[in-house]
């Protein structure tokens, strides 16, 4: 797994490549822990355009991810869901609880649009 972070305001984008598993989750809890602690993002777009294999591990670290912003007055969303990693989100529950969108920009013009 590979994260980056990027803005397209008013989000942080975090682009997750790879396999999102066992062996990957701590390093999303590391690169997580190192982001907050300096920028403390509330509006975060999940681009999973990269993203290859989502195990039960990574569904964790994305609920953990959706509490801690939402205590804080902040969000989720994720954007560009291959199918594969749609059915599991699917199959999971996890599309009612972080809305989806093709693509990173309109991921995050959706907080604006929000009321």
């Amino acid at each position: 797994m590979h994260c980056a972070v990027s803005r397209i305001p008013p989000a942080c984008v975090i682009t997750v490549t790879g396999r999102w598993d066992a062996f990957s989750s701590e390093l999303f809890g590391q690169f997580w822990e190192e982001l907050d602690r300096g920028q403390k993002p509330c509006l975060v777009v999940l681009d999973l355009s990269g993203l290859e294999y989502i195990s039960s591990f990574g569904l964790r670290d994305l609920l953990n991810l959706g509490r801690q912003l939402e205590n804080r007055g902040g969000a989720v969303h994720v954007a560009a869901l291959s199918p594969a990693v749609n059915r599991v989100f699917l199959g999971s529950g996890l599309a009612s609880l972080f809305p989806a969108f093709a693509d990173a920009a309109s991921a995050a013009a959706a907080f604006t649009q929000q009321p």
